[in-house]
C-alpha cells in the first residue's frame, strides 16, 4: 500500500493510499472536483447542497456556518476539505484533532484550476486534474465579449472564481475591478455590457437560455432600457445547479458560453 505525504495548510498530513480516503467536504464545489475526479465512492460527509445522487451513504451534516467537531470526528474522515471562507479558528481545531485539513484557494480568476490541481494531487488523480485544468485554458484565437453576470443580488467581477471559465468561453466582465460587487444599475449602465446573464438559485441545472422576462424587466428601467444588449435581446438567464459552483462543474457549462459568443 502506497502512503501519500504532502503539506495541506500549515502542517504535515499523511494519509493513506487514496483507495483508503475517507473524505468530509464543506464545500459543494470540492464536491463536484472529486466526484470529477472519480473519488466519489470516498466521501462519507458533505454539506445538503453538495451535489451527491440521493442514494449516496454519506451524511450530510457539514456546516460550515454551525461546525460540530465531535460529530465530525465520529465518522473518522481522513481529510477534511473547507471552502476558503471557512473561519481559521474551525480550521486550526480540525488540524489539532489531528484532521488532514486542506482549505481551498482565496478567490481570484485562477482559484478553481489551483483547487482541481490540489484535489488531484491528493486523490493521486494529478492527471485527470491536468485535463479538466487544460479544458478551463482560453483560447488564443477567441474573441471576448463583455458580459455581466447577476446572481443572488451581486455581480461578478473581474476578479471572481469565474473569470477563468468565462475566458475560456469567450467572455470577461463588464465590470472594471472586484470580486462580487452589489447589484446596481448605474454600474450596469456605465459597464455597458455586450450580454447579461441572470443566475437563478433554483436546485437544477437548467441551460442558459434568453429571458425575455428579464428582458422586459430591464425595458422598464430608464438608465439601462437604452444599453444595446437590452435592444437587441441579449439579456439571458440560467439556474445554478451545481455547474455554476467554483469546482470542476464549471467545465459544463463551456459548451453554452462559446455558443452564446457566437450569438
Amino acid at each position: 500500500m502506497r502512503i501519500l505525504i504532502f503539506i495541506i495548510g500549515w502542517g504535515l498530513a499523511i494519509l493513506a493510499s487514496a483507495a483508503e480516503m475517507r473524505i468530509a467536504s464543506f464545500s459543494p464545489g470540492a464536491t463536484q472536483t472529486i466526484i470529477d475526479l472519480g473519488g466519489g465512492d470516498q466521501i462519507v460527509a458533505a454539506t445538503r447542497w453538495c451535489p451527491l445522487p440521493s442514494a449516496h451513504p454519506a451524511q450530510r451534516n457539514c456546516d460550515i456556518f454551525l461546525p460540530d467537531l465531535e460529530t465530525l470526528q465520529k465518522l473518522r474522515p481522513t481529510l477534511v476539505i473547507l471552502p476558503r471562507m471557512a473561519n481559521p479558528l474551525w480550521a486550526e481545531k480540525c488540524r489539532n484533532a489531528g484532521l488532514a485539513t486542506l482549505i481551498l484557494n482565496p478567490e481570484s480568476p485562477t482559484a478553481v484550476v489551483q483547487d482541481i490541481r490540489a484535489i488531484g494531487l491528493v486523490l493521486n488523480q494529478s492527471d485527470m486534474a491536468e485535463k479538466i485544468c487544460g479544458r478551463m485554458a482560453t483560447p488564443a484565437s477567441v474573441t471576448h465579449k463583455t458580459i455581466i453576470i447577476i446572481w443572488d443580488g451581486v455581480m461578478a467581477g473581474p476578479d471572481a472564481y469565474l473569470a477563468g471559465i468565462l475566458a475560456a468561453g469567450g467572455f470577461k466582465s463588464a465590470l472594471p475591478t472586484g470580486t462580487w460587487l452589489k447589484f446596481d444599475w448605474e454600474m450596469i449602465a456605465q459597464a455597458k455590457p455586450d450580454v447579461v446573464l441572470w443566475i437563478d438559485n433554483a436546485a437544477p441545472d437548467r441551460p442558459i437560455v434568453a429571458s425575455q422576462s428579464q428582458r422586459n424587466g430591464m425595458m422598464q428601467i430608464p438608465v439601462v432600457n437604452k444599453l444595446k444588449c437590452v435592444e437587441a435581446g441579449k439579456i439571458y438567464e440560467t439556474s445554478a445547479g451545481s455547474r455554476w459552483l467554483p469546482g470542476s462543474g464549471l467545465v459544463d457549462t463551456l459548451p453554452e458560453l462559446l455558443k452564446l459568443n457566437l450569438n
